[in-house]
């Protein structure tokens, strides 16, 4: 009776600890030791995992290698366990491209700790209070002028100039440091790293990252490239770190740099290990800041040159609040409802950047399924931009869908793309505010300023198409040819004026 009862006991147990590994989300077939990876296209990933979730549903389960995956194709998915449950899905898998090839230590990929919550407190006080903003504004305006200036000297090299604004606004306000054109030797070295590491995939979406025993192979062996490309990067990312001590003995204005090395002194606090890790906070803000918002301005000049009905209605827009008299500010915004749809549909249809996944640190349980702890998870804000329920034919870019009067303010946040495209819970972009002001700033002036115009050398090229746009951590519209004009002799007055104004401030 006995040992029928342990025999009894014992199955049962086994019978429940197979039934609690079987109780997994939907998963694309595995096959032994490799899982799901060689279903995961080289680039482009993020089409192929929203497809998983029209098969599977919201939420697919998938294992490369030995590592299991969870796929988050839905807002609500997201924000139920990135949210409410932050205390468990706010850390970061181990990236040994990053960690071991480039030794790129950032905020970005830190594991949820101390170290973590230290140097996202500096970013956000940096980035997100009020003050800290207000004092940006002059900057902002400044390089917008110069951007007009630019362009209007040069105007086939308008995305050019794009970049140039944006690392200018990034590197004021990190290192009170405006680089005055792309030759300079901060943005050549910032550019080289972004080519070499992000455009060439993010952190997760490489093979050495599931298969960390790659890391030991010779670079110089066929299929290595990764490797290349990342020894290569370790070399530009040691003088990154370094920029504010450097910038610091020259002639910076304040900055944020400045700001926290004095927090640190007063404190008592300031060492070297202190002053490596506000290096390395600002090293990432430059970094990301500078690609992810020249992309979306970029994509934002590719609409409007392929949307000319939309451009004239911004434009019309703009000459009736704003006038002819002076160009548009930030304290204009709230005034302009139509760019804000336009501009919001951008972040919508544009899906810029991918988010960093994240890892499970404990085992979980939600809606019937169990996710187990070390799970990492990818969210998926390419899918979440194409969901037809809440955005109707999702492949067209029509601002129009955010001009519905009849929804409350609640529902008309409550679809704001924005509630996605910067992330979710703890890890949220600290840099949201900062971009979404440059961004709206520089599409104000550039309408109000100029018409963008197709240019013939493009042809009959599909320009929105999605190999049209570069794959990685952040996505770039291809490169492309416009045509920049003043829109009148009323305005190439103004953009003169801008361009002496910015003459005296640079």
């Amino acid at each position: 009776m006995v040992l029928t009862c342990l025999l009894v006991a014992f199955s049962l147990n086994v019978i429940w600890a197979y039934a609690a590994q079987t109780r997994l989300p939907p998963s694309p077939c595995q096959l032994p030791l490799i899982g799901n990876i060689h279903q995961l296209p080289a680039e482009y990933q993020h089409t192929t995992i929203a497809r998983w979730g029209r098969e599977f549903g919201e939420l697919v389960h998938a294992r490369f290698f030995s590592t299991p995956i969870l796929v988050l194709n839905h807002t609500h998915t997201a924000r139920a366990l990135l949210e409410q449950r932050g205390d468990k899905y706010s850390s970061r898998p181990r990236f040994t491209f990053h960690e071991d090839i480039v030794q790129w230590d950032h905020v970005v990929k830190m594991p949820y700790s101390d170290r973590w919550r230290c140097q996202r407190r500096w970013l956000q006080t940096a980035l997100l209070t009020r003050r800290t903003l207000d004092t940006y504004k002059p900057l902002q305006h400044r390089e917008v002028h110069v951007l007009l200036r630019d362009i209007a000297r040069d105007p086939p090299e308008v995305l050019a100039h794009i970049r140039r604004y944006t690392a200018a606004v990034v590197f004021g306000i990190a290192y009170g440091y405006s680089p005055s054109s792309l030759d300079d030797e901060h943005i050549r070295r910032t550019e080289g790293f972004i080519k070499l590491v992000l455009e060439g995939g993010g952190p997760g979406s490489m093979l050495v990252d599931f298969l960390p025993i790659l890391k030991y192979l010779p670079a110089w062996l066929p299929g290595m490239d990764f490797k290349r490309r990342g020894l290569r990067a370790r070399g530009l990312i040691r003088h990154m770190e370094q920029i504010p001590l450097r910038i610091e003995e020259g002639t910076a204005r304040c900055s944020t740099a400045t700001a926290l090395l004095e927090e640190a002194a007063e404190k008592g606090v300031l060492d070297a290990a202190v002053e490596k890790d506000i290096e390395i906070a600002l090293a990432i803000l430059y970094i990301a800041g500078i690609d992810t918002t020249s992309s979306t301005l970029s994509t934002f000049v590719l609409l409007m040159m392929l949307h000319h009905d939309v451009q004239r209605k911004v434009q019309e827009e703009l000459d009736t609040v704003v006038g002819y008299t002076r160009l548009p500010t930030l304290e204009d915004r709230a005034t302009l409802p139509y760019l804000e749809a336009v501009f919001t549909e951008v972040y919508r249809y544009t899906h810029v950047a991918s988010r960093t996944p994240l890892m499970l640190t404990e085992d979980d349980v939600y809606a019937g399924y169990n996710l187990s702890e070390g799970t990492v998870v990818v969210v998926n804000i390419w899918a979440m931009s194409r969901d037809e329920k809440r955005f109707p034919d999702p492949d067209r870019f029509d601002p129009e869908r955010f001009m519905d009067s009849s929804l409350s303010a609640e529902a008309k946040e409550a679809r704001d793309p924005r509630k996605f495209v910067f992330g979710f819970g703890r890890r949220l972009c600290p840099g949201r505010m900062l971009a979404d002001s440059s961004i709206f700033l520089a599409a104000a002036n550039l309408l109000a300023a100029f018409d963008i115009r197709p240019a013939q050398e493009n042809g009959t090229l599909d320009l929105l198409s999605p190999s049209s746009f570069t794959s990685g951590i952040v996505r770039h519209p291809k490169p492309f040819q416009c045509r920049v004009v003043p829109r009148s002799e009323t305005k190439a007055e103004l953009i003169h004026a801008a361009r002496e104004e910015g003459q005296d401030d640079t």
